[in-house]
């Protein structure tokens, strides 16, 4: 059997060898597979419940309203009959359009969309828990529940207004099956609130620049949600007495028995979730013989709830003598990625220095970056938009690149054979697959109607 069509647990170090009775730090890659879909043998899924939570506040007037409507109605068309759907609206009042039911025809949601208009401040949070509510009852019988929701601005009015309250709310809601992602537009929308509500709710956050793009965002989102194959998925690691793991994702990660339990994203058809991780080893371990220094395990189940089988993996490296590892190549993937992790931490650095609208000394260390990240062609790529973004002097746009693009960088899902230096053939891959030079801006945004 192709192992193209086998989930698989797969191991890469740095460098395939250990420097011999030495301490030393070694970057290990772990990549979760699954397997290609299966064109003929498409199996029917359990229904999707979405809710659809659009923010109607004053701000959103014009463009933006109607930008958010028409990406909702896209949204609408792609579910089944079978899937169920709720919209609700806010301003600094909460309105359910829609309840959670069958979407049927769809000219119940349609009508209710063409209904929406602007109104006041934003309750954000209550606008979040009623679609919430709308799902939770029947979220265990889904093989997806997600609020969907998106706002231009700050939470700021009702129960709480709270990044940190708002986003526990939907970490709790995750672990009772109702998950969330999130929609920023524009330059005033609180970037960190929208952030952690997708990371901590366990679905995504995405942000459009201008409401020209925001449909590329909400396609990409459809396009993972409807080829999901693993949801779930815990990635378990361990290694012997003496050996310390470190994970260099940005991951939700908790300690069981000593060892790291990473949460990664969710996989779908012919794709990767993958996480680099450090491990210090000590030099008693660094032996011409070999000796095991990691083992790795995964669990995740279905959209429908079946469990995965994914064999374990393992890694044994023997040692050698300094100049012997000297000689060794990096590995180019491992090497990669850990430069996009690397080039992930550096936008974050460049993010805190724009809080001191130190535009003079940002430049300096994007040039700086440049150099050091000069061999990654995505990275420059996205380095080019963030100088341009930082000779216009504009911190709120530059803010929210730099959080999107470092998120990006440190938990994007990526093809199984991923082309390193070929960006040019990104607008053939699958949208969730593509990495885009500028996270809120339409790069390969192609539209049923045909416009961009």
């Amino acid at each position: 059997m192709s192992t193209n069509n086998v989930s698989q647990l797969l191991i890469t170090p740095l460098k395939p060898a250990l420097i011999q009775g030495m301490a030393q730090k070694l970057q290990v890659l772990v990549r979760t597979q699954a397997p290609d879909p299966d064109p003929v043998n498409k199996v029917d899924r359990k229904p999707y419940h979405l809710s659809l939570v659009i923010d109607r506040s004053g701000s959103m007037s014009g463009a933006p309203l109607i930008e958010a409507v028409r990406c909702a109605k896209y949204i609408v068309d792609q579910l089944d009959p079978k899937d169920l759907a709720s919209l609700v609206v806010f301003d600094n009042n909460i309105r359910t359009l829609v309840d959670a039911v069958a979407v049927g025809d769809r000219k119940h949601l349609h009508r209710a969309l063409s209904q929406i208009r602007p109104g006041g401040n934003t309750n954000l949070y209550g606008g979040w828990k009623s679609g919430m509510e709308s799902l939770q009852p029947k979220a265990m019988e889904a093989a997806l529940a997600r609020v969907i929701l998106l706002s231009d601005g700050n939470a700021n009015e009702g129960e709480t207004t709270e990044t940190d309250a708002i986003a526990s709310y939907c970490a709790d809601a995750a672990t009772k099956g109702v998950t969330t992602s999130t929609y920023g537009l524009g330059r005033d929308f609180n970037e960190q609130l929208m952030v952690e509500m997708g990371k901590r709710g366990a679905g995504n956050h995405y942000y459009g620049d201008t409401a020209a793009d925001l449909f590329e965002p909400f396609a990409e989102e459809f396009d993972l949600i409807s080829n999901l194959y693993a949801r779930h998925v815990r990635l378990s690691l361990a290694a012997p007495q003496g050996v310390k793991i470190t994970l260099i994702n940005d991951y939700p990660v908790e300690e069981r028995d000593g060892f790291p339990l990473i949460r990664l994203p969710d996989i779908p058809w012919g794709a990767e979730a993958w996480a680099l991780v450090e491990l210090e080893i000590p030099a008693g371990l660094a032996l011409e013989s070999g000796n095991q220094i990691l083992q790795a395990a995964v669990s995740a189940s279905t959209v429908d709830g079946a469990p995965i089988s994914f064999q374990d993996a393992a890694l044994a490296l023997k040692a050698l003598s300094p100049q012997a590892w000297e000689a060794l190549l990096d590995d180019p993937l491992v090497r990669s990625r850990l430069t996009e992790l690397e080039a992930g931490k550096f936008l974050d650095q460049a993010r805190a220095a724009a809080e001191y609208g130190d535009w003079d000394a940002i430049q300096k260390m994007i040039a700086e970056a440049q150099k050091r990240f000069a061999d990654h062609p995505w990275v420059m790529e996205v380095l080019s938009e963030m100088a341009d973004l930082a000779k216009a002097m504009d911190g709120a746009r530059f803010r929210k690149e730099a959080l999107y693009s470092s998120g990006k960088m440190s938990r994007r899902l990526s093809a199984k054979e991923e082309m390193l230096a070929n960006l040019a053939s990104e607008s053939s891959s699958a949208s969730y697959l593509r990495r885009k030079k500028a996270q809120g801006k339409a790069q390969f945004d192609n539209r049923p109607d045909g416009t961009i």
